[in-house]
């Protein structure tokens, strides 16, 4: 509830404090007087964008500030961002001449996005801006939604995971496709890499074997003269090397001194003998034609053919052979992620449909009651006749394209004023004066829902006569009983029946105009009601007194 407005250099105010009563208050004042700064005032409470031309001549900055008492929800809010908080809640803002503006709660600063979450359960405006507004279908599904407490965050929350996972989805396709575009250019390469199936260094050995291959003949030659005078020849080198062992022995015999070069001759003897065997096991393994030598020849083209395909180096072509291998096995990989986002995105789907038909029972539901409590309100504004029903369209087999973020069905409101008209959208049927009833019966039922809310209407009864002004009048008066109501108005009808009175003066002083706030006693209501009513005649006077009746006394 609002205990306290107070506004200071705001456009033509210069300093006032509003004190509304906490069930029914009137704001009334000469056309042009200032009533609409004071909604201006509380839109800036609810989170609008503040402008220059709001600060007033009296100073550099303008203020406005709103008192409001605690509830569980202002607490909640005030617990989660860690701010103090007493008995009172305070909201204000400081406008400067530039157009930008602070934003203090319990004098924390915040952001304009915090002010709109916190003020707007604690102020609901409804005036003729409204009425398009209440034309809009957006509209009417959230006023729907609020009285059947129907939320979406959840339906908004799985929605954002389906596209999520579309969107995953999407990408793990097109990598598919990209790879699929490839796969037969990369299945070629590998083809063409394994059937030559390149070692690391084989290029630098068989480079080596084919230069020894070429000079085979030339090294065969030697080979065998070398066999030859080793082993073969009439005076080999092992036959000379045998006689020299056996005179050296003879020797040793006589000379023990020359043991040792004995046997050292032996050992000579020994080893030209292994080397000769060697040579000539050597010159039996030397290929006796050139299909080596072609072999060879062959498989080093093949692997520089490699090379420049895919090198610069054999360890690169062989490094491109193992990225081949993962690539190939990522097609593998894509199509079992894609398969499992494709599971994930059809149980999300089903999801979102049951969400979907959940929210929509339930607006039916309370579609039903809705109607009935508003049929019922503008029954007593004077509309006994009219039917008001709220219709409901969902697709009857509905599919995921038909779920939106505020789920599948389109709400409107329907309208009939008089017997045998059909029921049509309101844009289409309602008059002014009737939009105005509909929309007070419409805040009526939905501020019986709120308690803890103020309703704010400006001049919701434009367009309507004396006698359901009267009408509209105990009708807000009735509701202030559940929950503080605000109403600017310009008929005396409605005014009288309000449990406080404010008056908007506009005057003019040497150098500049303000207008200024009074709270009325009873003997300047009657006055105020006097001059509503066209005059300031006893006669006028007499009928305010008549209006207002025992009001001050009244519950």
């Amino acid at each position: 509830m609002l205990k306290e407005l107070y506004l200071k250099n705001f456009v033509l105010i210069e300093d006032a404090e509003l004190r509304p009563r906490p069930d029914f208050t009137v704001i009334t004042g000469d056309t042009g007087a200032g009533k609409s700064l004071i909604v201006k005032a509380f839109k800036l409470i609810l989170g609008a964008r503040a402008e220059s031309r709001l600060v007033g001549p009296q100073g550099k900055n303008a203020l406005i500030q709103a008192v409001f008492d605690i509830n569980e929800h202002i607490k909640g809010f005030l617990n989660e961002r860690g701010i103090d908080y007493q008995e009172e809640l305070i909201i204000r803002r400081v406008i400067s001449g530039d157009g930008k503006g602070q934003v203090f709660i319990n004098s924390v600063r915040c952001t304009l996005a915090d002010l709109k979450n916190l003020a707007g359960h604690l102020i609901s405006i409804a005036g003729q801006h409204e009425f398009q507004r209440l034309l809009d279908k957006e509209t009417q599904t959230k006023w729907l939604d609020k009285y059947a407490k129907v939320s979406t965050s959840c339906l908004s929350s799985i929605l954002s995971d389906a596209k999520g996972l579309q969107n995953e989805l999407s990408l793990l396709i097109a990598q598919k496709r990209r790879l699929n575009e490839k796969v037969e250019e990369l299945l070629e390469d590998a083809k063409a890499i394994d059937e030559i199936d390149p070692r690391p260094d084989e290029e630098d050995s068989l480079a080596d074997e084919l230069n020894l291959l070429r000079q085979t003949e030339k090294i065969k030659n030697l080979g065998r003269e070398l066999y030859q005078r080793l082993y073969e020849g009439k005076q080999s080198v092992l036959d000379g090397l045998a006689q020299c062992v056996k005179l050296l022995e003879k020797m040793a015999s006589i000379d023990s001194k020359l043991e040792e070069p004995a046997s050292r001759m032996t050992s000579l003897a020994l080893e030209a003998d292994d080397i000769s065997a060697y040579i000539r096991d050597y010159l039996f393994d030397l290929p006796v034609d050139n299909s080596r030598l072609r072999q060879v020849e062959e498989r080093l083209f093949r692997l520089r053919s490699l090379r420049k395909r895919f090198g610069p180096s054999l360890e690169d072509v062989i490094r491109y052979r193992h990225f081949i291998e993962r690539e190939l096995s990522q097609t593998e990989d894509i199509d079992s992620a894609i398969k499992e986002i494709r599971t994930r995105l059809e149980n999300k789907e089903r999801e979102i449909l049951d969400e979907a038909k959940r929210i929509s029972q339930k607006r039916k539901e309370a579609a039903k009651l809705f109607q009935s409590a508003v049929k019922e309100q503008l029954r007593q504004l004077n509309l006994p006749k009219v039917r008001f029903e709220v219709e409901i369209k969902t697709p009857d087999e509905p599919c995921l394209s038909d779920v939106g973020l505020k789920g599948m069905d389109r709400v409107s409101f329907l309208f009939s004023a008089n017997p045998g008209q059909a029921l049509q959208p309101l844009s289409q049927v309602a008059s002014g004066g009737e939009l105005s009833r509909i929309l007070l019966a419409i805040k009526v039922v939905m501020g019986e829902l709120a308690g803890s809310e103020t309703l704010v209407f400006d001049e919701i009864d434009s367009g309507l006569g004396g006698e359901v002004a009267e009408k509209v009048g105990k009708k807000l008066r009735a509701i202030s009983l559940k929950t503080q109501v605000i109403a600017i108005t310009h008929f005396p009808q409605i005014a009288s029946l309000a449990h406080g009175h404010l008056l908007v003066q506009k005057r003019q002083y040497d150098s500049y105009t303000a207008s200024r706030i009074y709270d009325l006693n009873a003997k300047e209501r009657i006055q105020e009601i006097a001059r509503m009513l066209g005059g300031d005649s006893e006669k006028a006077k007499e009928y305010a007194t008549e209006l207002l009746g025992t009001v001050l006394g009244r519950t």
